[in-house]
C-alpha cells in the first residue's frame, strides 16, 4: 500500500514536496490529535517549547498517506472530516486557522462499508475519502507479479547488505506458486531471511527442502502442469534478460535465437505485463 501511495506521489506534480506516511493504528489515541494537527507552545504539560507542526503541516503541498484509516477512533474521525471539508486546521491550544493543501491518500485492509453498518466508521468521512478507489488484490491473485518482485526485492537487499545473492529460476518459479497470505511483506521477509542466512550466492530449491514441508507453502511446483512450469521459467528468464539487454537484436544474440523469435517473446512476456 505504501509503495503504491509513494508511486502516486512520485508520478504527480507534487513529487518535489514531502511525502508523509502515518500509520493510524500505531499512534496512541491520546497523542494522535497532537501528532496529526500539531500544537502551540504550552498547549499541555510536556509539550515541546515553541510548539510543533502536525503531519498535515509537515506535508505542506505534498502528500499525506494515512495508512490503516479504519483504526482511527470515532472522535478523531470527526476532526479529520472537518479538516478535509474546510481544508483548514487549528493546532491544539491555537487560535489561528491554518490552510491545508496536501493530497490525502488513505488505505485500509478492513471493510469500511461493514464498519459503517456497525457504527465503527463514519459514513460521511467514508464518502469524503472514497473519491478515487484503488483495490489491491492479494498477492495470490496476481502471481504473475511475484517473479519480477523477487528480483526487485533481491536487488534492493543486495545493495542494503552489500551481497551478490540471487535466486535460481527454479527457486523463483517455486516461490511464484505460493499463496503468501502476508502478501508482499511476507514475501520480502522470506527473501531477506534466505539472503542473510545463505552460505553462498546462489539460492536454489533443493537447499531449502524444509520450506516445502511447511503448511503455508503446500503448493509445490510438481503440482503445476509441465507446460505452465516451463512457461513460468521462460517468462522469468526473458523478462530478466530483456531488462539487462533492452534490444531484440542483442537479446536474440545472447539467447541464440532469431530476432523474430526474440520479438515474439518480448511481445508475449514483456510488453503485455
Amino acid at each position: 500500500k505504501n509503495h503504491i501511495a509513494y508511486k502516486i506521489h512520485q508520478l504527480s506534480s507534487r513529487k518535489a514536496e514531502p511525502f508523509i506516511e502515518v500509520n493510524c493504528g500505531a499512534i496512541p489515541e491520546s497523542l494522535f490529535e497532537s501528532e496529526l494537527f500539531g500544537y502551540e507552545d504550552g498547549a499541555f504539560t510536556g509539550s515541546k517549547k515553541g510548539g510543533k507542526k502536525g503531519y498535515f503541516e509537515a506535508a505542506g503541498n505534498g502528500t499525506l498517506f494515512l495508512d490503516e484509516i479504519g483504526e482511527l477512533p470515532l472522535n478523531l474521525q470527526v476532526k479529520l472530516l472537518s479538516v478535509l471539508q474546510n481544508q483548514t486546521l487549528m493546532r491544539i491550544g491555537g487560535t489561528k486557522r491554518i490552510e491545508v493543501n496536501c493530497r490525502i491518500i488513505c488505505a485500509t485492509n478492513q471493510n469500511l462499508e461493514k464498519m459503517i453498518k456497525e457504527r465503527k466508521f463514519r459514513e460521511d468521512l467514508y464518502y469524503r475519502i472514497n473519491v478515487v478507489k484503488v483495490e489491491i488484490p492479494p498477492l495470490r491473485e496476481r502471481k504473475e507479479e511475484i517473479i519480477p518482485l523477487i528480483y526487485e526485492i533481491t536487488e534492493q537487499l543486495n545493495r542494503k547488505y552489500q551481497l551478490n545473492t540471487y535466486f535460481t529460476p527454479t527457486m523463483a518459479a517455486w516461490l511464484s506458486q505460493q499463496n503468501w497470505p502476508g502478501n508482499v511483506r511476507e514475501l520480502r521477509n522470506y527473501i531477506e531471511k534466505k539472503m542473510i542466512t545463505s552460505s553462498g550466492n546462489e539460492i536454489d530449491l533443493d537447499m531449502h527442502e524444509e520450506d516445502t514441508k511447511k503448511e503455508s507453502y503446500t503448493q509445490l511446483t510438481k503440482e503445476i502442469p509441465l507446460n505452465d512450469y516451463i512457461e513460468t521459467l521462460e517468462k522469468e528468464y526473458i523478462v530478466r534478460m530483456y531488462q539487462k539487454y533492452p534490444s531484440s537484436i542483442k537479446l536474440a544474440e545472447i539467447l541464440g535465437i532469431s530476432q523474430s523469435t526474440a520479438n515474439r517473446k518480448i511481445l508475449k512476456y514483456v510488453e503485455q505485463r
